[in-house]
């Protein structure tokens, strides 16, 4: 029974160091393509920042560019997410090639300053699942009007 659950223990060990060895590297200023949603194939995403937190693990920001949505508050055409953070091995399963990189970060301050206040406080998070269904989810997502 021992030895038994010593296998057990140990293949399940050597499945988790395939699996996490597997996910792709990422860096600050990287430029991925994604699995994305259909008509979005040329979609790209830039690692904005990477940060670790004890008791939260590893949080990515990125920036998507290429995307078609209606803002269902506007009306008007959405091309760009300025910022989302997402939880490292949920970003790094959407990722399917490395296209690039830059050295220039795009300005993602307004929408870092949001989130982090609201990280802080226990109020926000990162996304847990792909980038397709986040961008999904946010289109489908019940918006309001600042203006009331």
């Amino acid at each position: 029974m021992k030895t038994a659950l010593k296998a057990l223990l140990l293949c399940g060990a050597l499945c988790f160091a395939a699996i996490a060895s597997a996910l792709p590297a990422i860096k600050e200023g990287d430029i991925w393509a994604y699995k994305t949603r259909p008509g979005e194939e040329a979609s790209t995403l830039t690692i904005l920042k990477i940060e670790s937190y004890p008791h939260y693990g590893t949080v990515v920001h990125i920036r998507v560019d290429g995307i078609r949505m209606t803002n269902p508050v506007t009306g008007g055409e959405i091309t760009a997410m300025p910022h989302l953070p997402f939880q490292a091995e949920a970003l790094q399963r959407s990722l399917t090639r490395r296209v690039g990189e830059t050295a220039q970060i795009p300005d993602f301050s307004q929408g870092y300053i949001y989130w982090k206040a609201a990280f802080d406080e226990e109020k926000a998070g990162a996304f847990k699942i792909s980038v397709r269904k986040t961008l999904d989810g946010l289109l489908s997502g019940h918006w309001e009007s600042a203006e009331k």
